[in-house]
């Protein structure tokens, strides 16, 4: 047996350990298949200009990331990417939609459409706060 520490780890590394917990947890995990998908925006130069991240975790619909450019902020691209993403999981019987934002990014966003905080990580890293979201989702 050896001992390593790596204080640099590549991704691959990294995935690897991941990997391992995945197939230690799914013995005991009660769904087998967690899709990805993204949805992406780009505009008439060919440049990403808002895109989202999802998982889909048996009812929950998990929003990994959403990013939208500066300039793009305010003119209804992230409401666009977020609630064409909430029928997508809808579409795949989600109940429930789950998300992360920190105190300077997207909480009002959020609230404002339907998000509600159930924690609250506070002085994370050292002085933020770490909001943890959920939705209820309905076919409206």
């Amino acid at each position: 047996m050896e001992h390593i520490l790596n204080l640099s780890p590549s991704e691959d590394d990294i995935l690897k350990i991941c990997r391992k917990l995945q197939d230690y947890n799914s013995h005991f995990f009660e769904i087998k298949d967690e899709p990805n998908f993204i949805i992406s925006e780009i505009d008439e130069y060919n440049e990403l200009i808002g895109g989202i991240v999802c998982t889909i975790v048996g009812q929950w619909l998990e929003i990994d990331f959403l990013w939208v450019k500066d300039d793009q902020r305010g003119k209804g691209l992230g409401k666009k990417l977020l609630f064409e993403a909430e029928k997508i999981g809808m579409k795949n019987k989600c109940i429930k939609a789950f998300l992360t934002t920190m105190n300077f990014q997207a909480k009002p966003f959020y609230l404002k459409y339907g998000y509600k905080i159930v924690y609250i990580q506070k002085d994370y890293p050292l002085i933020n706060e770490k909001y943890f979201m959920e939705k209820t989702l309905n076919e409206t």
